[in-house]
């Protein structure tokens, strides 16, 4: 009778796991980058869907990136203007963000994303943001996006149309949600065409 294995033996089981191992890790990585994809595509549709919201309750106006008020300096950010629509902080967070922005103006609330300001933050906050009824685009005009969080030096969560400040941590995508409440994964450069941005553009 034979007891155990030989070293030939014993070498080429753990040869077959080692091909094994290199055929399934990446299968099993890109299962859960599709994964986190489709979370945060949802996490962007249901912020224009809170925006939708918000716009009913403000003349039709689109949540601004930013407002001061009270005589602060930091004033608030969109994130925390949609908080009481969206009743959910983990929305603002990407789950494949490794280092979401920390920002004081958004009462230090983690987030992943990054707002139109050509649509939310005219002549620099001090005019109001577009309304929803006069944008005839909706399904063109990109209104939330994967954002880097060092998109801005001042660490503001609203950017303009720049292709370096989108972040393609999705397989090499950025999520982009658009005003009509559709959300997809493109290429950065995809989106840079100024008729993503500027609602003034047929």
């Amino acid at each position: 009778m034979r007891w155990g294995y030989t070293v030939v033996e014993i070498l080429v089981v753990v040869g077959i796991m080692i091909i094994l191992s290199a055929i399934l890790f990446p299968v099993f990585g890109g299962v859960r980058a599709n994964g986190q994809k489709v979370h945060c595509l949802s996490n962007l549709r249901q912020l224009v869907q809170a925006t939708q919201l918000y716009a009913s309750d403000y003349d039709r106006r689109l949540v601004p990136a930013r407002v001061y008020t009270d005589g602060s300096d930091l004033g608030h950010t969109w994130c925390v203007l949609l908080e009481p629509y969206t009743q959910n902080r983990q929305l603002v967070t990407c789950p494949a963000d490794e280092q979401p922005q920390m920002v004081a103006a958004c009462t230090d609330l983690p987030h992943s994303y990054g707002i139109n300001y050509g649509l939310t933050y005219l002549a620099g906050g001090t005019h109001l943001s577009w309304s929803l009824a006069a944008i005839p685009r909706t399904a063109d005009l990109a209104l939330f996006f994967d954002m880097k969080s060092t998109a801005q030096a001042m660490g503001s969560s609203y950017v303009a149309h720049r292709v370096s400040r989108l972040s393609e941590r999705h397989l090499e995508r950025v999520g982009v949600a658009y005003l009509d409440g559709h959300a997809k994964a493109h290429r950065a450069k995809e989106v840079d065409a100024e008729r993503y941005w500027n609602p003034d553009l047929p």
